[in-house]
């Protein structure tokens, strides 16, 4: 369906804006444009060099995903009246989205705004997915595939329980990430595993505080993500796709915390730091997915089904 692949569209093109967010940051280009607005230094489209090219391109690309997500909810409230609170909810998260990226630059990078505009990116990356989930064709769809999920949810049992555990302590560990990011506290301690290179473990210093708390919950975020990944996979022998899901999250804790690791070894390389703040958002995708199909069930497909299918016994909801 039209509004599933543009959905898939919306959801990429935001992946790739939070990455592109993330290199902001490690460019040091967050105020390379001083003016909270669609310009910088007085230009649409400025020359595209140093700073400039990664904050004003970062403004680029969040115009092109409102363009789109007008367009998304164009289609979702014209062709899915069922899923119109999702249309227009997700528009009013961009224009906040936008407006918070303002602010950051209008007040010079608060810690509250930019933390708060990170994570409320992600929350509107997560509620695309959804949506995605939600827009997925009709296959049929019969009882039986309705009855198929009602069996697999009563089998993974308290699965979906550590599903929102490893989501809730991913989320802490992601927001404390982004206080590292603005504290510029990334390079507090060069010491591994200790802070500083004479051994010290502690400092009385915030930065070095911060940086060392957000490297001993990211072990906790892993050992977490590893513990629910083995309670969902056990529980999931009939669900292939959330079987993927649950191998696929320790793998990436594990890229993640060698990234983070490398991060600090190389001084904070560019490419390092980059990788390491996709890995977050890939782990957050892997855990969203998780978390949308397990849900209890998919919303109606208005117009997915014929007539002569809805007289033979096909459902307009599927799992």
């Amino acid at each position: 369906m039209l509004e599933h692949r543009h959905a898939k569209l919306v959801a990429l093109f935001t992946f790739l804006m939070l990455v592109i967010g993330g290199t902001v940051n490690v460019k040091g280009a967050s105020l390379a444009c001083t003016e909270p607005t669609l310009f910088c230094r007085g230009k649409l489209f400025p020359e595209m060099t140093g700073g400039v090219l990664y904050e004003h391109g970062h403004r680029l690309w969040g115009m092109g995903i409102g363009f789109l997500q007008i367009i998304l909810t164009t289609l979702l409230v014209i062709r899915r009246r069922d899923m119109r609170g999702l249309a227009w909810g997700t528009l009013a998260m961009v224009c906040v989205q936008g407006t918070l990226g303002a602010l950051t630059v209008a007040f010079k990078l608060p810690w509250y705004v930019s933390t708060a505009h990170l994570l409320f990116g992600m929350l509107y990356f997560a509620t695309l997915l959804w949506i995605v989930y939600l827009t997925r064709p009709a296959v049929g769809p019969l009882p039986e595939e309705q009855h198929r999920h009602r069996a697999r949810l009563e089998a993974l049992g308290s699965g979906r329980r550590w599903i929102e555990l490893a989501l809730g302590v991913l989320f802490v560990q992601l927001a404390l990430g982004a206080l590292v990011r603005h504290f510029e506290a990334t390079l507090a301690c060069i010491g591994m595993p200790e802070c500083t290179l004479d051994g010290r473990w502690w400092s009385p210093f915030i930065e070095q505080r911060l940086h060392m708390i957000h490297r001993g919950f990211g072990i906790v975020t892993a050992i977490v993500t590893t513990v629910a990944a083995v309670q969902v996979w056990r529980r999931a022998a009939s669900w292939p796709a959330l079987r993927a899901l649950a191998v696929a999250a320790p793998v990436v804790a594990a890229a993640q915390v060698a990234l983070g690791i490398f991060t600090v070894l190389t001084l904070r390389k560019d490419v390092v730091a980059v990788g390491h703040f996709a890995g977050a958002m890939l782990l957050w995708s892997v855990w969203i997915g998780a978390l949308v199909v397990t849900g209890s069930g998919r919303r109606s497909m208005v117009g997915a089904v014929s007539g002569e299918e809805k007289r033979r016994g096909f459902a307009g909801v599927v799992p």
